[in-house]
Order: C-alpha cells, then sequence, then structure tokens
C-alpha cells in the first residue's frame, strides 16, 4: 500500500509531444539571450547546444539550424508585440476619444508610455528578445525587412497615433517623425543600458519600485517633450 502511494505522487512523464515543446521552448529561450548578448555571427551551434543543456542535433531537429532559430525568436517575438506595446487600434481608439484639452492628452501620454515601460523593462519572458530588437536596429541581419513589417512599422504607427494627437496642427510630418523616435528611443535605452543606469541607480534591476519610477520620470518628460505641461509626480 506503502509503495503504491509513493509511486502515485510521481509526476507522470513527459510525452514526446510536450518534450519537444519544452525543449523548443528551452532553446528559444536561450538563444534569445545569447543573440541578445552577443549578436548572431558571435553564437555558435556548440555554444547554443551547451547553453541549453542539449546535442547539437536537437537544434537542427527543431529549428533547421542557427539560422532558423533565430527566424523563430523574431516571429514568436512578432505574434505577442502587443502584449507589451500599445496596438495601433488601441491607441487610435484612445486618441479618437481624447479630448482636445491638457488634461486629457496628459493622460494619453502617462497610460501609453506607462504601458510601454512595463511592458519592456518589467521582467517579462521576452526581456532578452526585445533586447535582440535594439540589436537588429543597430545592426540589421537579413530577417530586418521582416521585422520592419510587421514589428517596427505597427509600432511606429501606433506612437505617431499618439503624437499626432498631442501635437499642435502646425507640426509637420518631420517634426511627427522625430518625435516618435524620440520616444521610443527614450525608453530603449533603459534596456540597452541597463547595467550602467542600475548601477548608478543603486538598483538590482528594474523590478517593482524600479520600473513604477521609470514610467513616472519618463511619462511626464514625455509629456514636456511634446510640448505639454510637465506633472508632477
Amino acid at each position: 500500500m506503502l509503495m503504491r502511494g509513493v509511486m502515485s505522487n510521481k509526476a507522470k512523464p513527459l510525452s514526446k509531444k510536450a518534450q519537444g515543446e519544452e525543449t523548443r521552448a528551452t532553446l528559444i529561450q536561450t538563444g534569445s539571450r545569447l543573440f541578445a548578448i552577443n549578436g548572431y555571427h558571435g553564437v555558435s551551434m556548440r555554444t547554443l547546444a551547451a547553453e541549453a543543456g542539449v546535442n547539437l542535433a536537437t537544434v537542427s531537429y527543431h529549428f533547421g539550424g542557427k539560422a532558423g532559430l533565430y527566424e523563430a525568436i523574431l516571429r514568436q517575438l512578432i505574434a505577442v508585440r502587443d502584449e507589451f506595446f500599445p496596438s495601433d487600434d488601441a491607441v487610435r481608439e484612445r486618441a479618437a476619444k481624447c479630448p482636445d484639452s491638457v488634461q486629457a492628452k496628459q493622460g494619453l501620454v502617462r497610460w501609453f508610455v506607462n504601458a510601454l515601460v512595463h511592458g519592456i523593462l518589467g521582467g517579462g519572458e521576452h526581456f532578452w528578445s526585445l533586447y535582440l530588437i535594439t540589436r537588429e536596429l543597430a545592426q540589421p541581419s537579413e530577417l530586418y525587412p521582416m521585422l520592419e513589417k510587421h514589428f517596427f512599422d505597427p509600432s511606429f504607427n501606433a506612437l505617431h497615433a499618439l503624437v499626432s494627437t498631442v501635437l499642435p496642427e502646425e507640426a509637420d510630418h518631420e517634426e511627427r517623425v522625430i518625435c516618435v523616435h524620440g520616444l521610443i528611443g527614450m525608453i530603449l535605452k533603459f534596456l540597452e543600458g541597463q547595467t550602467i543606469i542600475l548601477q548608478r541607480l543603486g538598483w538590482n534591476n528594474y523590478q517593482g519600485r524600479g520600473v513604477e519610477k521609470v514610467a513616472q520620470v519618463l511619462s511626464k518628460r514625455a509629456q514636456g517633450f511634446l510640448g505639454l505641461p510637465m506633472e508632477a509626480i
């Protein structure tokens, strides 16, 4: 009877399908981190396999090789973009309902920046994939056109809708585009330069109070950047 009780408490072994999905997830997570830190050409198949705890053949079996794994990482990031970057539809819906008042525009900017900061710096499972995006911007790979169409363009359109709502009508196209990239760059720098920024702030990471403080400060400064009075923190 005791043996039966012990046996019944053991976890059932994973099915082959579940094992395969778990291995794919491990490779994507490991690959995201390694590619983000070292770049595509700075990561070997041997290193990928060793870091993921699998043999070389496993990487090829699931993804066809390093290039296939890299593409899978980027495609997964595209698929979940709306989890950390407010969608174009969401921004346009809020912008359409935004009264033409300073307070309403401040609130729109605060909502967007807060959502983006929490999405990018909040410590989610896509942290390294997002870090990889900054590397693609600096050193585009052959897959950059795919990212531009399905990740960068939708993100730009969403932020452009917000900027166009907040800026005065006389702001021309060039000014709006510059403001869009200025705002996104303001936030991405906290991802790119996290090591030295955290060190200077005396923080271990951005979790909890850290991400809240960054969101508050950047929301306030984004309002000023777009010509609005800055709310007190």
